[in-house]
């Protein structure tokens, strides 16, 4: 268990996108909670986290967080409470306004995290629809001279169409005053199931890892970064490009939350575990058998002789893959 807590809140399932990789297959209000329920959610998660003697990390997104309207109340809800180490909004970026971005001048210390699934424009648009990429490239502009003390951070989800556009992340962020990108890989749930022969091969995998620790200067070891389940490229002026895995938390410290209250281990692993309207969250963590299975039972194929201490691959890509929630990860370049 780790000093912080990780909470990856979705608050609306509503959004003016429709990407062909997405993990929804539903974009209504329906499972949309009263502002009111949601400061009960949140008390829920502070408790919890306070009785482990953790801060919280929360990162609220969507659907498309800023389609919700109650979402300024709960931002400063959120970022002024003491129980909250750090705080983000992972958003699409096409409501970044103006009058948005004023708003966002009162929260520092806010973490801004932008999706996109390709810099060029033939990219962008595949995924995220035609014409739109002349909206990104506008929001990104005004991104770059707002909000001068908060952290920029792109979000980018790998798969083999775009996998081609991962060197040119670099001077994309140069350009747009990006402090960092964050790498993850695809995995097929909700729409994203329509292009289920898009997830990463092996090769492809490890050919990423190597091309991060290409552009970083970082010594080529897959023994040791295998067991990221992605990757942040942060840019310094004085030190270049730097790199940090992002290791697991599932079923350690970290959940992620519906727009109805549903609990998910991951995002990317959509099976409920408990709804925060109906339990605590402390019991809900304590009596959960999917969340014992994922950290405790014997894994198979590969990673169950991994020669890495604590790694247990990516759960959520092995059950997209196999439907079983203990399969190797299907996708680990060891």
């Amino acid at each position: 268990m780790g000093n912080t807590f990780h909470i990856q809140w979705h608050i609306t399932d509503r959004c003016n996108l429709r990407c062909r990789h997405c993990y929804q297959d539903n974009f209504t209000s329906k499972d949309e909670l009263s502002f009111a329920s949601l400061k009960r959610i949140f008390t829920n998660i502070v408790e919890f986290a306070e009785d482990r003697g953790q801060k919280i990390v929360i990162d609220i997104t969507g659907g498309e967080p800023l389609l919700y309207k109650p979402w300024r109340d709960l931002l400063s809800l959120i970022y002024h409470h003491t129980a909250v180490k750090k705080t983000g909004i992972i958003t699409n970026g096409f409501f970044l306004d103006n009058e948005n971005l004023k708003f966002l001048e009162g929260f520092k210390n806010l973490q801004i995290k932008v999706s996109a699934e390709g810099v060029s424009k033939e990219m962008f648009e595949l995924f995220r629809g035609k014409d739109n990429h002349k909206i990104f490239t506008m929001m990104c502009k005004r991104l770059k001279e707002a909000l001068p003390e908060n952290e920029k951070i792109l979000m980018f989800t790998l798969t083999k169409e775009n996998i081609k556009e991962v060197p040119h992340l670099f001077n994309f962020i140069t350009e747009y005053n990006f402090n960092s990108f964050i790498l993850e890989r695809f995995i097929s749930w909700g729409r994203g199931k329509q292009i289920y022969n898009s997830v990463i091969s092996v090769s492809e995998w490890a050919e990423t890892i190597r091309t991060l620790c290409n552009k970083c200067d970082v010594e080529e070891d897959l023994i040791s970064l295998a067991q990221y389940r992605g990757f942040m490229v942060r840019q310094d002026k004085e030190c270049g490009f730097s790199l940090f895995g992002a290791p697991c938390i599932i079923g350690v410290d970290g959940i992620a939350v519906m727009p109805d209250g549903t609990v998910f281990p991951c995002r990317r692993l959509p099976l409920s575990i408990g709804k925060l309207t109906e339990n605590s969250l402390k019991d809900i963590w304590e009596h959960s058998d999917i969340l014992k299975n994922l950290t405790s039972s014997p894994l198979k194929g590969k990673c169950k002789n991994c020669k890495i201490r604590n790694c247990r691959g990516c759960r959520a890509l092995a059950y997209s893959i196999t439907g079983d929630l203990l399969e190797e990860d299907p996708v680990c370049c060891l």
